[in-house]
Parts: structure tokens; sequence; C-alpha cells
């Protein structure tokens, strides 16, 4: 079964997920990064604040194999592979060997444990050390474990020790990880209440074992409590607990009855790591999971029944106050134990219908009929599981278009289709998001360092190489180009084929979009503006209030660019700190006396991707306000830095001293 968990595992990495996710490019550079990088914070406040735990391992990982496909996602596989495996290891302690391998085996091809194990993302680092814990906590009680050992002088503090490291080291993965201790604190009243004699005998096992995690957790406190911003993904997603404190009840109320059904009717919402809506289980699993659920509540005087009650609580408290409702990974903490229960259920059933025909009185059906059924039972409840959760996560899911867009899966087959032809060195790839994660998404699965890869927005602008062929290969994904950029591009008739069916490939001539290099103003950060025109629409020099007019510039990169330094920020930043472009081009519409009436700014190609001699072209759309005054008007270009303002400083083709705009002649107004 472990060899399969491995296999469904590691399988396919390169397709599923079809791409990479913000938040694993995030993890890896941004605060694993951090480490590679020699700062070792012990409180991440990017991304809107991670404990550490996760990105101390893979900052491992990554330095020992470097960044690529399998260090990105090993670690989340080990930790997936640990979770199947204690999976079997607790419930192997609590409820014997038959319910440990169904348990197990539904966990293995799990869509919900597919998906956090092959996903580099810290969530999937929590359910591991939760069931160790919980595993060595069953080691100190006596509830009808088959362990020898519990009377073992000692036995119960030092394994209560070692309970409470785990449990306290497990604060340092997510923060669902914080209910644990919560856990043991009621599961320890539970015991003092109902089982006095249990209590007595093992209470100090107990005791050491919550003193042991609230020691571990002090550094975490000081920590939250002393960084501005920490946590603030919580307060963003708690938004039924504000409604709760203005009176409406009503979200908190919804939530909770969404994620109850979350195992049955209907799932997490969102694209991110779940086909949206998709309950975990089949009507049979779900069936099943709930009958777990009336087992135990029958069976709360158990002290095993009632903690599997106590854990599927705990794992599913952080969804109701939070959106979305019956979120994946808010419930992570609730993954194990949800596949324990249908397999709990299942074969105490038929351990009840077995005994019920143990005796001649009562004999009605033969003891091997109910083995048999039984069998049958198992087997369909998992085989129609795995078949639909197999299919569901390695064909449906990243086929779907919001993934492969959530995914940039546009990215990785642009870099099959760059790893097929390595003659190509340079070409322009559009880009719909514009940042950092873009051009790392594709520089983690380009094999061949000979590529040279320019980024753009086909919808606003378009760039292309300084080379000696006139017609320039385009690789071009979502989005499409839109118009004036469209018009300057045509269709290459030797499509990618059958192998890179979402991507389209284009060329054009650079002829067509302007004459000559001389250039109208020379920046000094290495940019020169060669021309600036305005759409043929606008032929005439006119424009009416309210109607739009597209304004076209084209650059060339006549020397090494001259940037700020653009250090890679996670998403959201440190609170303070600053994670927007660093180069922006500026177009704005003046009036006869100098006063603003309208413009944009903006840079719709990667700065970073540009070399010299690249040209590229941007499309500024300005629409004259409604009540602006008679013309002519005067169009201001130039460059800024949109952290600090400040202008970069050009001189003009007369060789005038340097400015920070270029003032041209615009146009005539409509009346």
């Amino acid at each position: 079964m472990l060899l399969l968990a491995w296999g469904l595992r590691l399988c396919c990495l390169e397709t599923v997920p079809p791409g990479w996710r913000d938040d694993e490019l995030i993890n890896i550079h941004a605060l694993s990064g951090q480490l590679l990088a020699g700062r070792f914070p012990f409180y991440f406040t990017g991304a809107s604040g991670h404990e550490p735990l996760y990105h101390y391992l893979h900052a491992g990982v990554l330095a020992v194999l470097g960044f690529n496909m399998l260090s990105g996602h090993l670690l989340s596989i080990a930790f997936g592979i640990l979770t199947v495996a204690l999976t079997y290891a607790l419930t192997h302690r609590l409820f014997g060997r038959t319910p440990a391998l169904i348990a197990t085996a539904s966990l293995t091809t799990s869509f919900w444990s597919l998906m956090y194990s092959r996903t580099a993302i810290r969530h999937v680092s929590l359910p591991p050390l939760a069931l160790a814990a919980f595993y060595l906590l069953w080691r100190v009680l006596r509830d009808q474990s088959p362990v020898s050992d519990l009377k073992t002088p000692g036995f119960s503090e030092k394994t209560g020790f070692l309970s409470g490291l785990v449990t306290g080291v497990s604060l340092y993965t997510y923060p669902a990880s914080r209910l644990m201790p919560v856990l043991l604190v009621v599961f320890a009243v539970y015991l003092a209440l109902f089982h006095r004699e249990e209590f007595r005998r093992h209470w100090r096992g107990l005791l050491l074992a919550l003193a042991v995690a609230g020691i571990l957790a002090i550094p975490l406190g000081i920590a939250l409590a002393q960084i501005t911003g920490a946590d603030a993904r919580l307060a963003e997603l708690a938004i039924p607990l504000q409604e709760l404190r203005s009176g409406n009840a009503g979200p908190l109320i919804e939530n909770v009855w969404t994620t109850l059904g979350m195992f049955h009717a209907t799932g997490d919402p969102e694209w991110l790591y779940n086909v949206p809506d998709r309950p975990v289980f089949n009507p049979l699993g779900g069936a099943l999971l709930w009958a777990g659920v009336a087992l135990c509540l029958f069976r709360w005087r158990k002290p095993r029944y009632f903690f599997l009650l106590l854990w599927l609580g705990s794992g599913l408290i952080p969804a109701f106050p939070s959106v979305p409702p019956a979120s994946l990974s808010h419930t992570i903490l609730a993954q194990p134990v949800a596949y324990v229960l249908p397999a709990v259920a299942l074969t105490e059933g038929f351990r009840w219908l077995q005994s019920r025909t143990s005796t001649p009185r009562d004999y009605r059906i033969s003891p091997r009929v109910v083995q048999w059924a039984f069998a049958i039972v198992a087997t369909i409840s998992l085989a129609t599981n795995a078949v639909r959760d197999l299919q569901d996560y390695f064909t449906v899911w990243p086929a779907r278009g919001m993934v492969r867009f959530l995914y940039r899966a546009d990215y990785r087959e642009t870099a099959r289709y760059l790893n097929d032809h390595p003659e190509m060195a340079d070409v322009a790839v559009s880009s719909a998001l514009m940042g950092p994660w873009d051009r790392l998404a594709l520089e983690a699965d380009t094999d061949h360092d000979g590529v040279a890869v320019r980024l753009f927005n086909p919808e606003r602008a378009l760039v292309w190489a300084e080379t000696d062929d006139p017609e320039i290969l385009l690789l071009a994904s979502a989005p499409d180009p839109a118009p004036p950029i469209d018009g300057f591009l045509k269709a290459d008739p030797d499509l990618p084929g059958s192998d890179f069916p979402h991507l389209a490939l284009y060329t054009f001539e650079g002829s067509r979009i302007f004459d000559g290099n001389t250039p109208l103003a020379r920046f000094a950060n290495g940019l020169d503006l060669i021309e600036a025109r305005w759409m043929d629409e606008l032929n005439e020099e006119s424009l009416a209030p309210g109607q739009e007019a597209t304004l076209l510039t084209t650059w060339l990169v006549a020397q090494p660019l001259e940037l700020p330094p653009i250090p890679v920020i996670a998403n959201p930043p440190p609170p303070g700190v600053y994670s927007g472009p660093r180069l922006a081009v500026f177009a704005h519409l003046l009036s006869a006396d100098g006063t603003f009436l309208v413009g944009e700014d903006g840079l719709w190609v990667d700065p970073l991707t540009l070399r010299p001699g690249d040209r590229f072209i941007q499309a500024h759309r300005l629409v004259l306000p409604s009540d602006a005054s008679s013309g002519p008007y005067t169009l201001a270009l130039g460059l800024y830095d949109p952290l600090t303002g400040e202008r970069w400083p050009f001189s003009d083709s007369t060789g005038q001293s340097p400015k920070d705009r270029i003032l041209l002649p615009a146009l005539e107004t409509e009346r």
C-alpha cells in the first residue's frame, strides 16, 4: 500500500498539477528562498503570515537538490506518505488491523490526500505530526490497546513527553494546529469526568504532554504578539465572524451547514484545490462516514470513540468561521479521521452482524456469508471512491480552464515547446498577470539555458527581439491579443501540433510597426522612445468628449536597462514592504493651460526579461472627460519609478539638457 501511495504521489508531476501555483512559487522563492539567502526568520510575515517548519525543511531539500519539478514537490510527497503510514499505525492501535487497512487504502487513493501531497504548500505538514502525537497519546492510555508494556514504570511519562514534543512542533506547521492542545485538554477533562481510574493512572503523562506543548508554543506566541501583521490571513478569512459581530448570524450558520455537508453533499467551492463543490466521498462513502459519527456518538463513553468525535470536530472548526466554507485547506486536520470513520463504521457493522449469527438461537445467516458480504461491500466502497477520486484528480480537475489559469498551465506547455525546439534562441511569450511568478514558473520548467524569453501582456503590448529574420516567432498563450496589438500579428499556419493544444504561434514584421530608429527621447535608464502616434480612427486629430483614444508608443532597449533592485517578495507582502513594479510609462493628456485631463500609467512588458536591441510597443487608452475644456491638447510622456514617484530624465533629439517628460502636440476637440 505504501508503494502504491508513493507511485500515485510521484507519477505525472509534469502534468498534474498542470503548472506552478502562485503559492508554491512564493513558498519556494520568497519564503524558503530567504533561508537559502542567509536570512533565518522565526516567523514569515510575507503571504499573510506563515509558520516556519515547512519552509525550513523545504530550504534543506532545495539546497541539496536545487530547484526543479521533483525537489519542488518532494517534501509534500514525503509528508503525504507519512500521513498514510501513520494513519495505519494509529487506526491499528485503536481499532485493529482490518479498519486500519480500509482507512489506509481509502486515504492512499483519495483526491484530498493526493491534492495536498502533490502541491508545494505547508498544509500537508500538519496531518502526519498530528497523527504521530495522537499515536503517542494512545500509548499512554490503556483503552483496549494491544501494547503490553503500558504498565512499565515511567512509560506514561516518557511517552507523554514525546507526545507533547510532537504536538508542540506541529504548532509550527499551519494555524489549524493550534486546536491540537485544545483537543488534548478537552480529552483530559473527558477522562477526568468519565474515566477517573484511567485518568488517575495516566494524568502525569497527559499533564507532561500539555506542559511540553505549551513550552514549545511560547516562542511562537511571542513572535505572533510582536510581529505586526502576523496571522493577517486569519482576519482576512473571518468574514462570518465579522458579520456575527454586526448581529448577522446567517453567514456563520450557512458556513457550519455547508462544512458539515462537505463529505456527502457539497465540498470546497474553489478551483485551487478541488473540483468546485465536489464532496469528499461518493454517496456510499458519505453514508459510511456519518454512520461512523453515529457509532461514535452511541459509544461516546468509550474513550477511543469519543476521541474520534473530538478529532473530527476540531478539524472542522477552522472552516466554520472562515471563507470559503468546506475548505479542504482549513479542515486539513480532519483529513485522516475522515477516512478512519467510514472504515470503523463498516467494520463494526459487520462485526455486530457476525455476532448475531454466532449462536444457534439467533442463527439466521452463515458466518461465511457475512464475511463475503463484508468483503464485497468494503471492496465496492473502496473501489468506487478510488475510481472517482483518481479520475477527478488526474483527468477532470487539471483539464478545467480555471485550474489551468490558476496554475499557469500555459507556461508549462510553452516550456515543453521550447524544450522540444532548442534551436529557438529568442521568443516572446504572452503573460496575463505580469508578475514575477510568471517569469519564475516559465524558468522552472525550461530545461535549456540558450533561450531568451520576453514576457508581455498581448492585450496592451507586444515585444520582439532584434534578429536578422524579419518574421519573428511569437508564442502566445492566454490572454488572446487584443486591438490594436492583434493587428500586427499573423497566425502561423505551422501550429505547434496536438501536443500543445493551448498554444498559438504567430509571426509579425517589425517594419509594420515603425520606420527608423531616431529616438524622440533617450532615457537615462537605457530605453529610447522611438515613436508616439494615435491609432487610425483619430487621423483627423480630433476627439469628442467621452470618446476613447488609443495611443501607441514604440520603445527600443538601447542598452542594458538600469533598474532599481527588484527582489522577489511574497504576495501579499509583509507589512510596509513594497512589491509592485519599479518602472512604468506615463501618458497624460493636458489641456491648453497645462491642466491634467486624463492619463494612463503602466508597463505591460516585464522589464527584467528585456535585452539590448529589443523593441516593444504599448497601447495607452485615454477617454477624454465629458466636461473637458476645448483643445488643443498636449501629450506628456515619460518614465518613472512607481515606488518613489521619481521620473527618469532623458535627452531629446536636439541634445538639450535632461528633462523628465516629453511634450508632444496632441488633439483638437470636436464641438
